[in-house]
């Protein structure tokens, strides 16, 4: 009899031990377990750097930023990313920190790039805007070139996988049209908001849109419905969104929709 009583005692000073430590796990917010197979929710933790590197040919120096994950591997994927027009603004390149941080915590490596230095001509406003950017488009095409280029001689032991593009606006633009001159360097292009580049009629690259509420582009630039059917190209319109709300300047709500569709396009899940 007396032992009974024993093993009753044990075992309900261990249901009342098991009971309090489920209670402290919930009231800590912390779940009781974590699964190690579950990686599309973990976050790497971010390396930031920030170089200027010098283009002897055109004699131009290039600001940018390197957003890296701080994790092994010789093999990445890597994201090139361009800002809007933001008139010869020293820091655009790093006014879309919830984009790049984002996209290397995700375990992209990111390149930021500064196109616009004091002392450039402003960006023109009047004329065919198509044929008075171009210079403009093609001064960003030779920034991201050379970067590209300046990264891979500089890491010589990483493999890099896949080249992508993102770019607000005038950044968009120039992103479209490096993809257009170079689809052997570049798996996809995704552009917030461009207005003036067209976004070719092909399969590959890999070409995607985000688009505001408040702009409209060129007649040009988005290819018809048929078309993008058949090529993949995928537009998706925000509801809530304006052209100026696509950098650090939007709501947490906003970025979080940008980000969630950038990252289900790089990794082919929309």
């Amino acid at each position: 009899m007396k032992r009974r009583k024993n093993r009753f005692y044990t075992v309900l000073i261990g249901i009342f031990i098991l009971t309090i430590g489920g209670l402290a796990s919930l009231s800590s917010g912390e779940p009781a377990s974590i699964s190690s197979n579950n990686t599309r929710n973990k976050r790497y933790g971010i390396r930031i750097e920030k170089f200027q590197v010098f283009d002897s040919i055109r004699n131009r120096l290039i600001p940018y930023a390197l957003y890296s994950p701080k994790m092994k591997g010789d093999s990445i994927r890597l994201v090139i990313f361009s800002h809007g027009y933001g008139s010869n603004y020293s820091k655009n390149y790093l006014n879309y920190s919830y984009l790049t941080k984002r996209l290397a915590e995700e375990g992209f490596w990111t390149l930021s790039i500064q196109h616009e230095l004091e002392g450039d001509s402003l960006i023109p406003t009047f004329g065919i805007i198509q044929i008075v950017r171009m210079p403009f488009w093609i001064r960003g095409e030779a920034n991201i070139l050379f970067v590209l280029n300046h990264f891979k001689e500089s890491n010589p032991n990483l493999k890099v996988r896949s080249v992508d593009l993102i770019g607000h606006s005038n950044g968009g633009d120039m992103s479209v049209l490096t993809a257009k001159d170079h689809p052997e360097l570049i798996r996809k292009v995704i552009t917030l908001d461009n207005l003036r580049m067209p976004i070719p009629r092909i399969s590959k690259p890999h070409f995607s849109s985000l688009r505001s509420t408040d702009k409209t582009a060129d007649s040009t630039v988005i290819p018809p419905e048929e078309v993008c059917l058949t090529c993949g190209i995928k537009i998706i319109q925000l509801k809530r969104t304006t052209h100026n709300q696509m950098n650090d300047e939007g709501s947490r709500k906003q970025k979080k929709q940008i980000n969630n569709y950038i990252q289900k396009i790089l990794e082919d899940r929309l």
